[in-house]
């Protein structure tokens, strides 16, 4: 009995660092990283040149667009994004962008707004106060 709620402490221990880690600690790393883009960078116009078609393992299309944007300094930089769309962007639209002076091919696509990223902290702080509940409750049974 004592050695298998000691493996259920491993397990639910495992499983809060693996929670907070790729659900929490990896996503506000790139909300962070974003904001710095944000706060740091600066603001063009991108065109859509072309966009790149992938489907998914349910058959689903997803579309990344590439962009192309000039720089301050008059260089034209081509990028791929790494976001998905679930429709095409026509070619020759125009999106605001941001992106690094010091390093132009980071950017990110203005008005896209995150919410799959704050759904994945939010739940994983959930996840992660259910089991640390159930590593209390496991403790005070000893």
């Amino acid at each position: 009995m004592i050695a298998f709620s000691i493996f259920k402490l491993l397990i639910y221990a495992g499983l809060v660092l693996f929670v907070c880690y790729y659900f929490v600690y990896k996503v506000i790393l790139k909300l962070a990283e974003r904001r710095r883009i944000q706060t740091k960078g600066v603001s063009t116009e991108a065109t859509v040149i072309d966009s790149k078609a992938m489907r998914d393992s349910d058959g689903a299309v997803r579309y990344y667009p590439v962009l192309q944007y000039y720089t301050a300094d008059g260089s034209a930089v081509t990028v791929q994004s790494k976001k998905e769309r679930y429709q095409k962007y026509e070619v020759g639209k125009k999106l605001t962008i941001y992106y690094m002076a010091d390093e132009p091919r980071l950017f990110f696509i203005k008005g896209i707004f995150p919410y799959i990223k704050l759904t994945s902290i939010i739940l994983g702080v959930l996840s992660s106060l259910l089991l640390l509940i159930e590593i209390y409750r496991t403790i005070k049974k000893f």
